[in-house]
């Protein structure tokens, strides 16, 4: 699970440090999958079981339906691996650099099933209305109950 944010530096040849609880909440994967964000500016990060959800929902949908294709493309058509060097970090390449405007630093947010790369002066502003509209959602979240089946979002 991905838990926590993280700030860490950028190098000039574009590497970054993935937080050692995000590469261990990878189990031993040798790389990372990253797309840019269909919605915001930042990349989605997650392992191997991450993109088998996205590919099992996705291939759910008709052959000919244009938003399977949609969905595809925008995940699997603009993502790749990037692969963990010996000291743990990865390289971003410029187009997700560009997409997510990151420059010298970058802002890892653990979402449970996956993770976020922001720059951190984008971030910030997002940070502040996301935990607005938590402390306006928690009538939403159900007591902890052992064994609850997850409520349907609407």
């Amino acid at each position: 699970m991905f838990l926590s944010s993280h700030e860490s530096g950028v190098d000039a040849k574009k590497r970054v440090s993935v937080p050692a609880s995000f590469r261990k909440a990878l189990s031993g994967e040798d790389s990372v999958f990253l797309w840019p964000s269909i919605d915001k500016p930042c990349l989605e990060g997650g392992g191997g079981a991450l993109v088998g959800q996205f590919q099992r929902a996705i291939s759910r949908l008709k052959p000919l339906d244009p938003r399977r294709e949609a969905l595809s493309f925008a995940i699997f058509g603009r993502g790749r691996h990037a692969r963990f060097d010996e000291g743990g970090r990865i390289v971003l390449e410029a187009d997700l650099t560009s997409h997510a405007g990151i420059a010298d630093k970058v802002r890892f947010v653990g979402l449970g099933d996956r993770f976020q790369i922001w720059a951190p002066e984008v971030h910030q502003p997002r940070s502040d209305s996301l935990l607005r509209l938590a402390l306006d959602s928690g009538d939403l979240l159900d007591p902890f109950i052992e064994d609850a089946e997850p409520a349907v979002m609407r």
